[in-house]
């Protein structure tokens, strides 16, 4: 059987690439990639094999979690919309851009986390 952080890292991951997809239809790459991520960080997040995940879960409720999940959302696509806008205004439209945004969007979007749950890290 498959492990619930397994699947938790498999719905982020196809939520990621719903949104990105459907998004970049109507926008750039770099920012469709900024939302993308962004709907995608509450389950990526919580996936880390970092977290004791058990204390987490034990700890927090679960409305507690959905902050968490949506403070890490809220900086990853706060950062990863202004990293696009950056690349874009500067004339990077491709991998370079998509590559930068999805960077800085994973680092603060993780920070934010890891900020609130420091405790529960290993």
């Amino acid at each position: 059987m498959v492990s619930r952080r397994t699947l938790e890292f498999l719905v982020g991951i196809v939520a990621a690439a719903t949104v990105a997809g459907g998004a970049s239809t109507y926008v750039a790459t770099p920012y469709a990639l900024a939302i993308g991520l962004a709907a995608g960080t509450p389950s990526l997040v919580r996936t880390s094999s970092r977290l004791d995940r058990e204390a987490y879960d034990a700890a927090n409720t679960s409305t507690e979690q959905v902050v968490d999940g949506a403070l890490a959302t809220a900086a990853t696509l706060a950062v990863g919309l202004g990293a696009a806008y950056v690349a874009v205004s500067n004339g990077y439209d491709g991998p370079i851009a998509a590559a930068g945004v999805a960077a800085f969007a994973v680092l603060a979007g993780q920070g934010a986390f890891y900020a609130r749950t420091k405790e529960f890290v290993e």
